[in-house]
């Protein structure tokens, strides 16, 4: 649902199909079309800051929940309509939608401007957002065609469908969808999970739809949700979306948050 409003929005707006920008200095036409749709989200920040929207789809974040533009939880806040991703680290929360990412920390909501539109968003270890043609770090923009991406000190990793790449290079043959760090691990995920670079290889129940990192361990969504570590994958009950920070997992749409270390490990 979040897609289709998204693509309303750039339809209502009069956004054409998006380039990439070239770097940061020289934005392609399509981006520099986009100045007039990002022109109006601040106007529509200050609508939604009056009126609260507690209708639309229900998205869990690492420490809450938002429906529609209305969040809740460990920040509190009023975004102009329901974001295509919605993620948080322990500082700030942000909210992506095309061509712009919301960032709401300390009290201040500030705008970054992106050069397409979203197809994932993960903020920790560090900040990216995946799009058409690249990653977007708020230092610099990856060429890759990435379906997933992670940045940490050593490197940009992303995976394909094809490999798990680290820098661009192939680290890790494989039809991996989701990548995340834990615990010095990267685990590069598709039909098994791999523990990069020396770890096990465990065999998944079905296709990864989401992964996140927890304080006991990659928390996945199959069919179900899912813990893993190296050890093995322990089944957490049924689940359509998620979220997991810390010690807690939040998941839609029954509103219930989990200890995961109230899971009694094999």
């Amino acid at each position: 649902m979040g897609r289709l409003r998204a693509r309303a929005l750039v339809s209502q707006h009069g956004v054409p199909k998006p380039g990439l920008w070239k770097g940061f200095s020289g934005a392609s036409t399509a981006a520099k079309a986009a100045a007039g749709y990002l022109a109006l989200l601040p106007a529509l920040g200050l609508l939604a800051a009056c009126v609260p929207q507690a209708q639309g789809p229900l998205l869990p974040y690492p420490g809450g929940f938002a429906r529609g533009g209305l969040v809740e939880g460990r920040f509190s806040l009023a975004l102009p309509g329901t974001p295509l991703f919605l993620d948080a680290d322990e500082k700030a929360l942000y909210a992506a939608y095309p061509y712009q990412l919301l960032v709401y920390g300390e009290g201040r909501l500030q705008s970054l401007p992106l050069p397409g539109v979203p197809r994932f968003l993960r903020a920790s270890p560090r900040l990216v957002v995946g799009l058409e043609g690249g990653v977007w770090t708020e230092g610099a923009f990856y060429p890759y065609p990435a379906l997933d991406a992670l940045l940490t000190q050593e490197g940009l990793y992303h995976v394909d469908g094809r490999g798990l790449y680290r820098d661009g290079a192939l680290v890790l043959p494989g039809a991996f969808r989701q990548v995340v760090a834990w615990e010095g691990w990267v685990v590069a995920l598709g039909q098994e999970a791999r523990f990069y670079p020396a770890g096990p290889t465990l065999p998944l129940p079905g296709p990864v739809r989401k992964t996140q990192a927890g304080a006991c361990g990659v928390v996945a969504l199959l069919e179900g949700l899912y813990l893993l570590r190296p050890e093995g994958l322990k089944p957490l009950g049924p689940a359509q979306d998620f979220a997991a920070f810390g010690e807690k997992i939040y998941l839609a749409p029954s509103l219930e948050v989990l200890n995961c270390k109230e899971v009694a490990w094999p």
